[in-house]
């Protein structure tokens, strides 16, 4: 095995157990000592090659495994992954073969005890200084014992280049695994720029990385034989989060995109709190890390740090219980927050300030905490202007008798599938309750409004641009992709049932002109604009001009600013490109009432991250009214 020292081992750390700081604390004043690398054991199941031979640990999607099993691999309870031992990958298992830095390459080096061969060679992307003056901030705030860092650039800005840059000069002998916590969309970007910021370091001098999506953090946690787990599913990823072993020791957490952390009570959130308790260093990373005080539960222990306050102190509590603690800090701390009781029988808050003053008051303190403290342990920088324009469209007579239709016959009259799969048997989609109206007339105006918004977007291209297409309905996605595919379009598909590698395929088609139109559900962590470095090519994307379609209206901030960031952001020569943003909505609708709310949240959201002149409501309003007159 090469004396390289990104090792791991595999051990146990319960829930709380220590939080960064105080383990950063315990260990910033001792002499620095180089620790060995410890020899790999392979995970539970997983045993060592013989000799001569190696293994592979397979990523095989859950459809795919009997042709799987048929094909030679194995499926390894213990670690809970399928593997091949042998000399050579057969041919029909090597669509399965890992990824760098994914879980089941980690899994699969630990077992060969060993690592591919990798190469030394000059780097494609250098930082720009604006990059490494956020390296900058966050080693210094390392240095200076705060281990916590908040990387909240606006978007299209490097951040994930910053972000890899500043962990490629952390000591090598205090930093040797990185763990990312990223949406399925931004891994290949992340392993991109992984493999190039290190290219020109040794082998044996790299860090250790792995990257795994939200979604599949509960494959950090592995549960001893004998725990009890209950019967119930509830019960038993209840369970595993609380009583499960942290399956690796990790140095480094970083969260991309860390507004999923939002719900403190979330699995995800958990779990990830849980890592972050045991590293040494925490990383947040999103240009929306939140846009109301109750959102910031997941950054207690850097606040709690940065003012000197107790939040969470020693206890060992995840969930609800964190929940409950952030909540009556921000009561104590004068915030305008209102208990309430959910059906459940637990105390809930919400936010709901009174007038605009206190409105104000309240995001200006979240902004204070976030860039305040006697180590900077934040930073925040706006991206130009974005263009908007709102884009009403009018539905004829027939479509709002469709529109005030019920659910069934709605359905029935376009053509759209009466029945849908429920525990495995299909049942009618009946009209909707109370409690999903809204959902349901949201879906309807999109389906509705498919024709207008093609007709706009054939308008588009054939004025030389390229356009990007955001819908929130998966059923509107194949509609309008049909449409403009008869027309004689070429059209990318970007949505969340697809394979990280499919999606990549589809993304790649567009950058490069393949396909001039891209429709996507994706909110986040895809880039879509101009004279963007492709790696590992080392060619452009192409220069022809952007123009974003949010064709179904957010709710959230949060996913109407990751929207616009996917074409509006720094190109390989460190120019800003620009893509108008246009508004599509329903006029008369539920839509039309979104689309205002979602601008008017976008104005707090950047007032709490200090980009204050992020959006002004009164301009777009005042736009809004010019398009319709």
């Amino acid at each position: 095995m090469p004396p390289r020292r990104r090792s791991t081992t595999t051990r146990t750390v319960r829930a709380g157990q220590s939080s960064a700081a105080r383990k950063f604390a315990g260990t910033a004043n001792k002499p620095t000592k180089r620790r060995a690398p410890a020899k790999k054991t392979a995970a539970p199941d997983l045993r060592v090659p013989d000799a001569g031979e190696r293994v592979w640990v397979l990523d095989v999607p859950f459809e795919e495994r009997s042709a799987a099993s048929a094909a030679g691999a194995r499926w390894y309870p213990g670690p809970r992954v399928f593997a091949y031992y042998g000399t050579e990958l057969p041919e029909y298992l090597q669509p399965y073969e890992s990824t760098p830095y994914s879980l089941q390459r980690w899994l699969e080096d630990d077992a060969n005890e060993t690592w591919r061969p990798e190469t030394v060679r000059p780097r494609s992307m250098q930082p720009r200084e604006t990059q490494l003056e956020s390296v900058r901030r966050q080693l210094t705030a390392l240095d200076g014992g705060f281990p916590y860092f908040a990387q909240m650039d606006s978007t299209g800005l490097g951040k994930t280049l910053s972000v890899c840059e500043a962990v490629r000069q952390m000591s090598a002998a205090e930093i040797g695994t990185v763990l990312v916590v990223a949406p399925k969309g931004a891994l290949p970007g992340w392993r991109r720029t992984i493999a190039d910021s290190e290219a020109d370091v040794e082998p044996s001098d790299r860090k250790r990385w792995l990257l795994v999506t939200y979604q599949s953090t509960k494959k950090l946690l592995s549960v001893p034989p004998d725990t009890d787990l209950g019967k119930r599913k509830r019960t038993q990823n209840k369970r595993t989060i609380t009583l499960g072993e942290l399956r690796f020791d990790i140095d480094v957490v970083i969260a991309d995109e860390c507004h999923a952390l939002m719900n403190i009570e979330s699995q995800q959130s958990q779990i990830v709190w849980r890592y972050q308790e045991a590293a040494r260093s925490v990383v947040w990373m999103s240009a929306t890390p939140g846009y109301q005080p109750l959102h910031f539960a997941y950054m207690a222990r850097a606040i709690e740090q940065s003012r000197g306050v107790e939040i969470v102190g020693d206890d060992d509590q995840l969930g609800y219980a964190l929940t409950v603690k952030w909540a009556n800090f921000l009561e104590k701390s004068g915030f305008a927050i209102k208990a309430g009781k959910a059906s459940t029988g637990l105390a809930t808050w919400r936010w709901e300030p009174e007038d605009a003053a206190r409105r104000e008051r309240d995001i200006a303190a979240v902004h204070g905490w976030l860039s305040g403290g006697a180590v900077p342990w934040s930073i925040s920088r706006p991206s130009p202007p974005t263009p908007r324009e709102p884009l009403g469209q009018e539905l004829t007579a027939a479509q709002k008798r469709l529109y005030n239709s019920a659910w069934v016959d709605y359905r029935k009259e376009v053509g759209l599938p009466m029945w849908k799969v429920s525990g495995g048997k299909r049942v009618l989609q009946k009209n909707p309750s109370v409690r999903a109206a809204t959902l349901r007339f949201r879906q309807k105006c999109s389906y509705l409004r498919i024709p207008a918004s093609a007709e706009q977007v054939r308008t588009w291209v054939k004025a030389g641009n390229q356009v990007f297409v955001s819908m929130f309905y998966r059923e509107s996605v194949a509609a309008l992709a049909d449409d403009l595919r008869e027309s004689g379009l070429a059209v990318a598909v970007v949505d969340g049932s697809m394979s990280s590698p499919e999606q990549e395929a589809e993304i790649r088609r567009f950058q490069t002109g393949d396909a001039t139109v891209i429709v996507s559900t994706t909110t986040s962590a895809i880039n879509l604009h101009t004279n963007e470095m492709l790696l590992p090519e080392g060619t452009t994307s192409t220069l022809a001009p952007r123009v974003t379609l949010i064709h179904d209206p957010r709710w959230t901030p949060i996913d109407i600013r990751q929207i616009e960031g996917r074409a509006n952001r720094i190109d390989k020569d460190h120019n800003h490109t620009t893509s108008t943003c246009y508004y599509g909505y329903a006029e008369g609708t539920v839509e039309e009432e979104m689309v205002l709310t979602g601008v008017e949240r976008i104005a707090d959201l950047g007032s709490i991250v200090g980009q204050a002149d992020l959006i002004d409501p009164e301009a777009f309003l005042a736009a809004r009214v010019t398009a319709d007159s």
